[in-house]
């Protein structure tokens, strides 16, 4: 089969389905939220990385592993309990942490431990639950994009993801298998030199900054970063007073495709603009704000406004023609929207994909 009838078959599949794959997240949430005792399974890079997603949602209680080196001792505040020992637990559910999740939940089923991988309660990272005739509408969209992908790990990660998402059951792999290291700067499909002016929206607490600069080992042009959420910025600024650059800009401002207040949801990691949020920002237009000013990379990862983000820099991209990293994965639509957004804006862009986490979140449209 190949890729665009992969595609197609996995339209089929989540139209027959009536598109059930994509309430799994609330169900599997409700189950959780209802048990007793709540469990992590795996103890490796995955839950050192990624616990706090887990235990910020749930009342998680204790861990377990296979590595009989672990039992009995605490991680992250949880008692590591033997996968034997789970059988003795009243009104138990385990959500799997670990990437290759199937021989674990093959394990458990073993077990009669009732169990969810990770990825079954981040599936849909801000979406909604979208109906038939919304998809539907969608189809032909979905087509173009896979055809503007310029290789073909693009497009495997394209229809995979699609996959994961939508069609479970006709994924060959896994968002694990799919999974490569070196986000928006390793990721060997454009290279940077030592005068790169860097627009970092969605700069949280200046992890990308620093990875930024031990790539060009400390030589570029300048760096603007933009990170809306107040507690962010803050941190924010404190890293950016120890590097002691003045060739280093930071706003407390998110970009959008309007220059405006908002208001947003959560605070910290996972802001995103909500006419309902609690908290208040300015965002803005990057062709405004920046106005004048040399752009030669762009990075967003701005929890789920990443096309408004790109209309509000549409005459950079134009004029200047970046490189662009763009995270495609907050949105189900997104995976399509944000290469076709690109490509609209400048028909010359070679178009690319890549994921690079073990669950949903990560997969990011990169252009040059």
């Amino acid at each position: 089969m190949n890729y665009l009838d992969k595609a197609k078959a996995a339209i089929m599949y989540a139209l027959e389905d009536n598109f059930n794959n994509y309430y799994k997240q609330d169900q599997v949430a409700k189950r959780i939220k209802e048990a007793k005792n709540v469990c992590i399974f795996g103890l490796g890079e995955y839950f050192n990385d990624c616990a706090g997603h887990v235990t910020s949602r749930f009342d998680v209680n204790l861990v377990s592993d296979n590595n009989p080196n672990t039992w009995g001792k605490i991680f992250k505040g949880l008692k590591c309990v033997a996968p034997n020992e789970l059988i003795k637990i009243e009104d138990l559910v385990v959500i799997i942490m670990v990437g290759d999740y199937k021989p674990i939940a093959e394990q458990l089923t073993g077990l009669g431990v009732e169990n969810y991988p990770s990825g079954d309660i981040f599936l849909n990272v801000f979406d909604s639950h979208y109906d038939n005739a919304w998809f539907k509408n969608n189809e032909d969209s979905i087509y173009e994009a896979l055809n503007i992908l310029s290789d073909d790990d693009s497009k495997e990660v394209f229809v995979e993801v699609l996959c994961n998402r939508i069609a479970p059951k006709l994924a060959k792999k896994t968002f694990n298998e799919l999974k490569i290291p070196g986000e928006y700067f390793n990721h060997n499909i454009f290279g940077f030199n030592d005068n790169e002016y860097f627009v970092d929206a969605g700069a949280f607490v200046g992890d990308s900054i620093l990875k930024f600069i031990e790539k060009v080992e400390g030589r570029f042009g300048e760096i603007y970063s933009f990170e809306m959420d107040r507690y962010n910025f803050e941190r924010l600024a404190e890293v950016v007073k120890k590097l002691n650059r003045s060739n280093i800009s930071i706003f407390n401002i998110g970009v959008w495709n309007e220059n405006k207040e908002i208001s947003y949801l959560g605070e910290r990691e996972g802001s995103f603009i909500d006419e309902n949020g609690s908290a208040t920002a300015k965002v803005g237009r990057l062709d405004d704000i920046l106005a004048g000013k040399k752009v030669t990379f762009i990075k967003m990862d701005v929890e789920g406004a990443e096309i408004a983000a790109i209309e509000g820099a549409s005459n950079i991209i134009k004029s200047q023609k970046p490189k662009l990293a763009i995270s495609a994965y907050h949105k189900l639509s997104d995976l399509w929207e944000v290469p076709l957004l690109i490509k609209k804006l400048r028909g010359d862009y070679n178009i690319y994909l890549r994921h690079h986490a073990p669950v949903v979140w990560d997969t990011d449209c990169y252009a040059y």
